[in-house]
């Protein structure tokens, strides 16, 4: 499992490549968790490339937007790190 460390005001956010799988059709995914440092039990689940929540806990609607708009603006980064051509420390 690869993270980075987001850091905020408030409160320092952890974003987990969970795991690269291929769904149905044959397209790669990956699910990513993001969770309050501080507080493990505040958690979300999206999936890329679609960039949704599939499910989420303690996030306000803005964190999530937060988060949505982290995984957007990275996504190059993120694929990367799934497939393992680069380090997750280096986007950190």
């Amino acid at each position: 499992m690869k993270y980075c460390k987001i850091y905020g005001d408030n409160d320092n956010l952890l974003i987990y490549i969970m795991k690269l799988y291929e769904d149905r059709d044959g397209g790669e995914n990956i699910e990513i968790r993001a969770e309050k440092e501080n507080n493990m039990d505040v958690y979300a689940r999206f999936v890329l490339p679609a960039n949704y929540c599939t499910h989420s806990y303690g996030f306000t609607e803005t964190e999530l937007f937060q988060i949505e708009d982290f995984l957007r603006d990275n996504a190059v980064s993120i694929w990367d790190m799934a497939r393992g051509i680069i380090h997750a420390e280096s986007v950190a």
